[in-house]
């Protein structure tokens, strides 16, 4: 048996996955468990899919634990457990040895932008015993396993693998048909979590403000007063220039969003955002992220042509919008052959037969 825990993880993010394995492998093999706030009803009825919200937090660790101890295998899907919970992982090697921790993001940086309050380093230091003894790693961007094992001295086994990525598996039209006149549409990050340090891009294209553009930023999920933070600046310098997505789109309407964009820039200081930068490539855009973080490497090392965030500043409008078309095409080929719906099979299924 697989089990694959993910803990106070939106279920809009989780269902894509839990659809790819019911679609691609047999459902009687993996358990997906949620824990934290989230009720059976948020989800799709499933019956390979168990909730432990329980008010009694003995009863919801021993369900937990009852259920880890039968499991061949466990994927953690973004290490973020109470610290309880994480203090009884870390005093089980044997759960341990046998679990692999699927890394998101935010659960490896934790380490460099967590608060340095005293709860945070009590359950940074519990975390890092956990990690330093798991068994294996799963990663998209083998840079971060070698950040795990910098800053953890972790001996885990490295895995690559990715998330399904609707936009890309059902290979939309990329000839962009959508009726557009001569404005451009330029996407700033992608969630409303401070680390996509919008204001500072906002800042940056203020001298672009004369020409035809809009501004559009999804703000979605993330930190709401960061949010308001944003959306007040954003309105402030480009009125209604700028265009704040703050609901939940369907896969389809966002998709629609991806595709009417011309020039994306995501401002993180670390891997984030690998999805929307993925889809945007394949849909032909001219994507800016930093050159000192991971993700830099990961897509420099595909063959995939990204730009500098450092480099705007001595752009002109012209030459910040414009991107030739045979670096667009090479950009959906790879983008088709790395990161293809068989490819997503193809890794997860090693994995599984690990």
């Amino acid at each position: 048996m697989i089990i694959h825990i993910f803990n106070n993880t939106n279920h809009k993010f989780s269902e894509p996955f839990f659809d790819f394995i019911g679609k691609h492998f047999d459902g009687k093999d993996h358990v997906f468990l949620i824990l934290g706030d989230y009720s059976i009803q948020d989800y799709k009825k499933r019956e390979n899919l168990i909730v432990l919200n329980s008010k009694s937090k003995f009863y919801k660790y021993y369900c937990f634990f009852r259920l880890v101890n039968k499991a061949d295998k466990i994927f953690i899907h973004q290490l973020f457990f109470s610290r309880r919970l994480l203090l009884f992982y870390s005093l089980n090697p044997k759960l341990l040895k046998k679990s692999y921790w699927v890394i998101w993001g935010g659960d490896l940086y934790y380490y460099k932008f967590r608060d340095k309050s005293f709860k945070s380093n009590i359950y940074e230091l519990i975390r890092r015993k956990v990690i330093k003894n798991i068994g294996h790693i799963v990663a998209l961007v083998e840079g971060d396993y070698e950040l795990a094992k910098k800053w953890y001295k972790t001996q885990a086994v490295y895995h690559e693998a990715f998330y399904p990525n609707t936009i890309i598996f059902e290979n939309i039209d990329k000839t962009n048909n959508s009726i557009k006149n001569n404005k451009k549409i330029i996407q700033i990050g992608n969630s409303a979590d401070p680390q996509n340090r919008h204001i500072e891009i906002l800042d940056k294209l203020l001298r672009f403000g004369e020409n035809d553009i809009e501004i559009v930023v999804p703000l979605s999920y993330g930190d709401r007063d960061w949010a308001k933070k944003v959306i007040e600046n954003g309105k402030r310098l480009y009125g209604d220039k700028f265009r704040p997505l703050e609901s939940f789109l369907p896969p389809e309407e966002y998709q629609k969003v991806l595709d009417s964009v011309d020039v994306a820039i995501f401002n993180h200081d670390r891997q984030q955002a690998l999805g929307n930068i993925l889809a945007l490539l394949h849909l032909g855009k001219k994507v800016f992220i930093k050159n000192d973080i991971t993700t830099w490497d990961f897509l420099n090392k595909k063959g995939l042509t990204v730009y500098s965030t450092y480099d705007i500043d001595k752009l002109s409008f012209e030459e910040f919008i414009f991107m030739d078309e045979s670096l667009k095409e090479k950009n959906r080929q790879i983008i088709e052959k790395e990161f293809s719906e068989e490819k997503c099979v193809e890794l997860w299924k090693n994995i599984f037969n690990s």
